[in-house]
């Protein structure tokens, strides 16, 4: 993502990077060029999921190239890794997941686990769309199962914050789970999938934009 100002973010891909690791050339993946404010010597925050993390680099712009919108940047100080707090949620991410009530030590080595659909997702919780009738108390711990693309398995432990009764649909609910129990390279896959994603919607959003 790169941060124009406060509240205002554009995912983007990467073109290149310079010998000395000094700058990047990056496309924002925008619907309307058009609509963006950018100039040289504006200041300008990247940010960056790789395998061990997600980071942040601030930037100053050197050259814009518009429709589409090419930026080249000039890294101005070392990366900062971004602090868990700050993860985003996803809607509908393509993903698969199962999970199962933990009533027993029993129940962590069980096979059979609820295959639901995800509502939405971050590096700190999933919510599932459920059968009302299958609410379950806050604090309830979870086992939860994620396959992620690529078919990388993330196994964790959760635990029931609140289920939220007919949403999205009437007779549905949402079962809301916090992952207390969650080994941080897989925190770090699940956000990588999570970027990933909204860059390749942003994309394509804007192609249809531009066919329109």
């Amino acid at each position: 993502m790169v941060e124009i100002k406060p509240g205002e973010n554009w995912p983007f891909s990467i073109g290149s990077v310079s010998e000395d690791l000094k700058s990047i050339t990056c496309e924002l993946l925008i619907e309307n060029p058009r609509t963006l404010d950018i100039k040289e010597g504006d200041k300008l925050l990247v940010v960056c999921s790789v395998e061990n993390g997600i980071f942040r680099f601030p930037t100053t712009v050197m050259e814009v190239a518009s429709d589409p919108v090419w930026l080249t940047l000039a890294l101005t100080s070392k990366a900062t890794h971004i602090q868990r707090r700050e993860f985003f949620r996803l809607s509908r991410p393509l993903i698969r997941a199962k999970y199962r009530p933990l009533n027993g030590p029993e129940d962590i080595f069980e096979s059979k686990l609820i295959e639901a659909p995800v509502k939405d997702l971050s590096g700190n919780g999933v919510a599932f769309v459920v059968p009302i009738e299958d609410e379950l108390p806050s604090g309830t711990p979870i086992r939860t199962e994620i396959e992620l693309a690529g078919g990388q398995q993330v196994s964790l432990v959760g635990e029931v914050m609140r289920c939220i009764p007919n949403e999205p649909i009437i007779g549905k609910s949402l079962l809301c789970i916090y992952f207390s129990l969650i080994d941080e390279r897989d925190r770090d896959r699940i956000i990588g999938q999570l970027f990933r994603e909204q860059i390749d919607r942003a994309g394509r959003r804007r192609r249809l934009h531009r066919r329109n």
